[in-house]
């Protein structure tokens, strides 16, 4: 098994696991870590990669920015061939010498070429494709062989295809197609060129001015979908995606949960992120687009600090989101506007009615603030008289 390094400087290294020492300790101080490397990004020990039984895990060791395994930010996690692992501005993966080549790369599907894998998630893998026809550049997604014969999986993979291809909105990914063929599952979509997710993990905090535009492009899309009577469920900078005309699109609908015609969405079971959870979707039952707006200014946080909102276990993360009043940003971040703090603490009330009503009104308010006006207009105090 080995460990193949690609660092933030460019270069790559290989690091054979059957003979190194375990654990293997990544970090910036060469007298602790393994593998060192300089990057101010990276803790003086970071991560650890270890041998449980006789599978590999990545453990974090409380770094200060966090380590990513495929997109998402682990504590500890199963490590597999063919996983991403993130650490400051460097990237890891896992190779099995003994594992048979990837039989999907340079396959044919349905007018579509399957040429080189992006990333891998949980439930499946996305590559780059072509549409043959047309010459143009598409993104492939394809559920993984162990969900494929599972009906319930199966089902939410084709409900979001359904769902994306029958939206059309510049700030959504728009889905192509989807295909079945040989026990394999792809839904076919634009091609983007990133994540915010990604750029979190190589550049951190991001100006106020560019998460203005974000939360402009996704509250749009937010808008569209709470028109079509759908609630998200799972804004996240990983869910964000942007391309190379500088746009951001919202992706992923597929656990996105209808409004009935009492005007809430009815969860069977409980979805979400921790990081970026609504308090009202954590607990389960009723919810509406105002836990899309929640997990919106939640996002923003992380966006405008470089952090989560909250850190720590899942189930910490959930009872800060319930009782836990988020830190102050004008102390984060020194020289942030009065607006866009004001807006990201509305979006983060605890409770739904005190945050804004509607995606629309997060539209509304944030134009006021690329304009320069206040977000909210001043009091005015009547003088009242008593009779007598």
């Amino acid at each position: 098994m080995q460990l193949m390094l690609r660092a933030n400087d460019g270069t790559s290294r290989a690091y054979d696991l059957n003979v190194a020492v375990l654990p293997l300790v990544i970090g910036r101080d060469a007298d602790l870590a393994t593998v060192a490397i300089v990057d101010s990004q990276i803790s003086r020990v970071h991560c650890r990669i270890l041998k449980v039984v006789d599978e590999w895990a990545v453990e974090d060791l409380s770094s200060r920015n966090g380590t990513v395994l495929n997109g998402t930010r682990i504590t500890k996690a199963a490590f597999r061939p063919g996983d991403r692992l993130r650490v400051g501005g460097s990237q890891f993966m896992l190779e099995d010498e003994t594992v048979a080549p990837d039989p999907l790369i340079g396959a044919r599907i349905a007018g579509f070429a399957i040429d080189e894998p992006l990333g891998r998630g949980r439930y499946g893998a996305v590559y780059r494709g072509t549409q043959i026809a047309l010459h143009r550049p598409v993104a492939i997604k394809v559920l993984a062989a162990e969900y494929a014969s599972d009906p319930e999986r199966v089902q939410s993979f084709l409900t979001e295809a359904r769902r994306a291809g029958a939206l059309n909105h510049p700030n959504l990914v728009q889905v192509h197609d989807v295909i079945s063929s040989g026990g394999h599952y792809f839904l076919v979509m634009e091609l983007m060129s990133g994540s915010l997710g990604d750029l979190l993990d190589q550049d951190g905090a991001m100006a106020e001015e560019g998460v203005r535009k974000i939360l402009s492009d996704v509250s749009a899309a937010l808008a569209f979908a709470e028109s079509n009577r759908l609630v998200h469920r799972d804004v996240k900078p990983d869910n964000i995606l942007f391309g190379e005309d500088g746009t951001y699109k919202l992706a992923d609908l597929g656990i996105a949960a209808p409004i009935s015609a009492d005007g809430v969405a009815h969860q069977e079971r409980i979805f979400g992120s921790p990081h970026y959870v609504a308090p009202e979707q954590a607990r389960g039952g009723v919810i509406d687009g105002r836990a899309d707006l929640y997990a919106l200014g939640a996002t923003a946080f992380h966006l405008l600090t470089g952090k989560p909102v909250f850190e720590g276990p899942t189930r910490d993360l959930i009872q800060a989101h319930l009782s836990k009043a988020p830190p102050d940003l004008k102390q984060l971040v020194p020289g942030i506007s009065p607006g866009m703090a004001n807006l990201v603490a509305r979006l983060l009330r605890k409770n739904p009615q005190d945050r804004p009503a509607s995606a629309i009104e997060v539209g509304k308010l944030l134009e006021r603030m690329a304009q320069g006006k206040p977000l909210l207009r001043p009091v005015v105090r009547r003088r009242r008289f008593r009779r007598r």
